[in-house]
Order: structure tokens, then sequence, then C-alpha cells
């Protein structure tokens, strides 16, 4: 492998590793000798793999007919058909775009953002309900490094990327969120509320942190 070295600045204590889509790197103090770099290289070469592995999986893909996305953890195949709209058919697992449409992933990204509008906030109502709460708003996001937001002014904001994630997963999230409304913090009287309606929402959370970066890989703007 190609590892890319650069001397960091001399305020740097410490050798640090970075892996993404392009590669990896290592930035080291001026005072850090050859033999420690590769040393530490060594070291983490099962990590740089895995972390590369996970970027490069993240990294935006242009859809085209043919290809398949994820929705609700399930994969449905995209094909072209005669009608002049986009539309989701559950039972045969297919996503239909216009033969006629040139851009296929523009087409296939706006279906699913609002198909995410209408699931996701028809399951934060139905959730809100079961826990006797009430968000003063409650809307949909392109969150880049969140799942789903709760303000202190009881707005809830879920990422519509969780349309893709297994139902279980999403409503995780949205009991997390509610959750916040009660307890803006991380406590144990947080969690033990999330536990109340969420019992295993370990094994959501699990999810996220092995497969959320996986749910990146639909964006709008994309040059793959």
């Amino acid at each position: 492998m190609t590892i890319r070295v650069r001397t960091g600045k001399r305020t740097q204590k410490r050798i640090v590793l970075r892996a993404d889509e392009r590669g990896f790197s290592v930035s080291a103090p001026p005072w850090a000798r050859s033999r420690d770099v590769e040393q530490v290289i060594r070291q983490n070469l099962d990590w740089l793999r895995e972390a590369h592995a996970k970027a490069a999986a993240a990294k935006p893909k242009r859809l085209a007919e043919g290809d398949e996305v994820q929705i609700l953890g399930r994969w449905y195949v995209i094909r072209a058909w005669t009608k002049a709209h986009a539309d989701v058919d559950h039972e045969r697992r297919t996503v239909w775009v216009p033969a006629h449409e040139d851009c296929v992933h523009a087409q296939v990204y706006v279906l699913l953002r609002e198909l995410a509008r209408r699931h996701l906030l028809a399951r934060g109502a139905m959730w809100a309900e079961q826990m006797a709460l009430r968000p003063t708003r409650m809307a949909i996001k392109a969150q880049r490094s969140r799942w789903g937001s709760c303000t202190s002014k009881g707005h809830i904001y879920l990422n519509w990327r969780l349309i893709q994630a297994p139902e279980a997963v999403v409503d995780y999230v949205i009991v997390h969120e509610l959750a916040h409304l009660v307890h803006l913090n991380h406590g144990p009287a947080f969690w033990e509320l999330v536990a109340r309606f969420q019992p295993d929402w370990k094994a959501q959370r699990a999810w996220l942190r092995l497969h959320g970066h996986e749910l990146f890989r639909l964006d709008l703007e994309t040059n793959a």
C-alpha cells in the first residue's frame, strides 16, 4: 500500500494515521524518527484497511438502471417504465423511473427523499403518541453527522437517509430523539426511557455504527 507521509506542526505530540477514499496518510511530529512512524503503521495495519474500506463504501455513487438501493433495510432494483413519474413497488421491490429521463440518479434521490418525508414523519407521530410526548416541530433534514437531533425548543429533526435503514433502526432513532424532550442529556434516566419503548436499542445503535456510513452513498451531487 502507498501511505502519504507529512510532517506535522511543532506542537504535534503524536503520530496520527488517517484513511479515507483517497488512501492512507500519516502525520508525524518533526522529532519523530522514520522507524517510529513505520512501527505505528505496522501496529495499525488492520485498522487502516478497515477504515479505508468504509470510506470507499461511503463514497457517493451515481445510480443507473439496474442498480439497487435500500428502502427500510430491503434492496430494491431500479427499472425504467413508460410512465412520466417515478414510483416504488414494494411488492416487487422495484423503484420505477421514467424511461425518457436521462438522470436516473436524480430521480431516485428525489423519490427517496419524498418517501422519507412521508414515512419518517408518520413514524415520528406514531411514537410521539405512544410515548405521550409532543414535539413542537418534527421535520426531515439532510444532516451530515447526525441521524437525528432535538433542540431545547422541542424541535426534532430526522436525517432523511434513515429511510434506507431497517424499520427497527428508524424507530430507535425516533424514540431516542423523542426521549430528549424529557431528558436533554444521555444520563441513566434517558436510557431508561429509551429502553422502555425500545428494549433492544443497543442492537439498533450497533447497526448504525457498523452500517451507517453506507447510507451516505446516495447523494444528489456526485462525480462518481
